[in-house]
């Protein structure tokens, strides 16, 4: 017998709404993902970096908006994969999971490093970044993309208290709201905030 759900689910993948992914992801606890959809849907983005994919719900969630804004748009999705010593993608998850919500025309997965690429950046109009944020790699970003759209993970004062930022001493990203002008998109947790948005 099928379930309601799945019916449901493949029903507004046709009408080409949001669909919250049932995927692993700090992002998922509060449904942060239609923050995300809504942004780049206003923004009108052909090509979005999304750096840090873990299982791939930011990935597919941009896909979706990509899918419905229907202007030839696609994400790019970078990762260690399982090159990352702490908590890593498997890149059959991710691939898995772009299949099964349908966004495989709008994805291309790449192996890399946000440091070096950084140096050397893709054209494109919206960087996602979710890669242990800190304020340092905040500010990193900040400075080396002038004028580009930037979304990242955290930049809530609850968010800087995560066990690991204190753990390891990393610079807090709250303190840096004014020097960069970031919004908070979305304070629930983990937050999500955006520069140039």
């Amino acid at each position: 017998m099928i379930k309601m759900y799945y019916v449901l689910k493949h029903l507004k993948r046709e009408n080409n709404l949001y669909i919250e992914p049932e995927i692993e992801s700090s992002y998922r606890k509060n449904n942060l993902g239609y923050t995300i959809y809504e942004t780049i849907l206003k923004l009108k983005p052909k090509v979005v970096i999304d750096f840090g994919i873990l299982h791939g719900y930011s990935i597919v969630t941009i896909a979706q908006a990509l899918r419905d804004l229907d202007n030839g748009g696609k994400v790019i999705g970078y990762d260690l994969f399982e090159g990352y010593k702490y908590k890593n993608s498997i890149k059959n998850v991710v691939n898995k999971n772009i299949i099964e919500y349908d966004v495989v025309n709008f994805v291309e997965l790449r192996y890399g490093n946000f440091y070096k690429w950084v140096e050397n950046p893709d054209e494109f109009d919206i960087l996602h970044l979710d890669i242990s944020n800190n304020g340092d790699i905040i500010e990193l970003a900040d400075k080396k993309l002038p004028n580009k759209t930037i979304l990242f993970e955290g930049g809530s004062e609850e968010r800087d208290k995560v066990e690991w930022m204190t753990e390891y001493n990393f610079k807090l990203i709250y303190p840096l709201k004014d020097k960069i002008n970031y919004k908070i998109l979305n304070k629930t947790w983990p937050s999500i905030s955006g520069i140039r948005v």
